[in-house]
């Protein structure tokens, strides 16, 4: 037995979506019924610190603090960024 269900995603997720199935040759279906259950086996497995999300919302002061701080890259930094 199947269920149909609705939601409401963003025009750019819709394209990636819309690509992805195409280029992939999955149906569309299966795509967002193994996307759910990827989505509800990690939080029913991994504990909640470890998951991270797809994107983040920060408040204007923190994209100022953070983002856009102007400081040099940290030593641990560069070597991350210089391993091959």
């Amino acid at each position: 037995m199947t269920t149909q269900v609705s939601a409401y995603i963003s025009n750019e997720t819709k394209i990636i979506f819309e690509n992805f199935s195409n280029k992939s040759g999955q149906k569309k279906g299966f795509i967002i019924e193994q996307a759910l259950l990827h989505y509800i086996n990690a939080h029913q497995e991994l504990p909640a610190d470890i998951i991270i999300p797809a994107s983040i919302t920060v408040t204007q002061q923190v994209f100022e603090d953070i983002i856009m701080a102007d400081r040099e890259p940290t030593e641990a930094l560069r070597k991350l960024m210089n391993e091959d």
